[in-house]
């Protein structure tokens, strides 16, 4: 009798620990992001907004090791400006600013552009998603749970940018497909590598690398330049508003679902048309067939 219960609790001992250690093997390590969110909090409806759209969004303020703001910004907008969620932690801090509404902010608090002692040019920069950006801060739209991070800082045309953590999980495996288009009229200074994919249910109408060059930097842009690769028709990509693409059009099926194209960036919703929603560097752009749901 011994002997069969030391080898019951032997065995039992041994799950245990096999257990602990797939249970560890399968927790995911935490997900690196471009900086840890302090607990500063604003909240600020911009006036005239419908009130549809609310985001959290982790915003920092900083100057060196000076931290004007670090926490999350609560944002009522119709179009959730990075301009729009700055402007509400300077106001929650009660910070002086210069030029945080017309796009280009020239100073917060005592940090104001210019040549220091020495000559070098500081000025105020950000990025989201530890991504640069090449748009105005009153241009660039930013979605749940993003990171805008702005850094007064010196400028240095040999500065290689330094390479942030994201904190962006991949929503789909990148296929194969590749798209190169130049937006007609673009200065050609801004060209991005995105990540498209669209579908319908099983059928793939594309999904890989898009490289495109435009001063934009749309989801319309990138979307048109993969279904024009793939020589497939489409209605209302450029317009904003898709409503067809290949054999796909939105509309009632015979069990009278309302079928239409819907699109996240990064695996998250967007509210906004897609020649409103900016791209950045490496953003995944997901286009979907689906069925309406309440």
């Amino acid at each position: 009798m011994k002997k069969h219960l030391t080898i019951l609790l032997s065995a039992l001992m041994l799950l245990s620990v096999f257990s602990s250690f797939l249970g560890c093997a399968s927790t995911p390590e935490a997900l690196a992001v471009p900086f840890e969110v302090g607990s500063d909090t604003a909240e600020y409806v911009v006036d005239g907004s419908s009130g549809w759209t609310s985001y959290g969004v982790n915003l920092k303020i900083v100057s060196g090791e000076d931290v004007l703001f670090n926490g999350v910004v609560t944002l009522t907008s119709d179009n959730m400006f990075v301009s729009e969620a700055t402007f509400a932690a300077i106001t929650e801090k009660g910070i002086s600013s210069e030029g945080v509404q017309s796009g280009f902010i020239t100073s917060i608090g005592d940090y104001v552009s210019g040549n220091d002692a020495e000559g070098n040019y500081l000025y105020w920069g950000y990025t989201v998603n530890g991504k640069m950006v090449n748009f105005a801060c009153n241009q660039m739209h930013f979605l749940e749970g993003d990171y805008i991070l702005w850094e007064f800082q010196k400028y240095d045309e040999n500065a290689v940018a330094e390479t942030l953590p994201s904190g962006i999980v991949a929503p789909y495996e990148v296929g194969s497909d590749t798209a190169e288009y130049t937006v007609d009229g673009s200065s050609g200074w801004t060209g991005y590598d995105v990540y498209v994919k669209i579908a319908a249910g099983d059928d793939v109408l594309f999904n890989g690398t898009v490289t495109l060059t435009s001063d934009n930097m749309y989801a319309s842009e990138a979307t048109f330049a993969a279904i024009v690769e793939k020589g497939l028709s489409s209605d209302g990509v450029q317009s904003g508003f898709v409503t067809s693409i290949g054999d796909y059009v939105s509309g009632n099926d015979a069990e009278g679902n309302y079928l239409y194209w819907g699109y996240t960036v990064n695996g998250k919703m967007v509210n906004f048309a897609c020649n409103e929603m900016n791209l950045l560097e490496g953003d995944y752009l997901l286009w979907e067939f689906q069925a309406y749901e309440e």
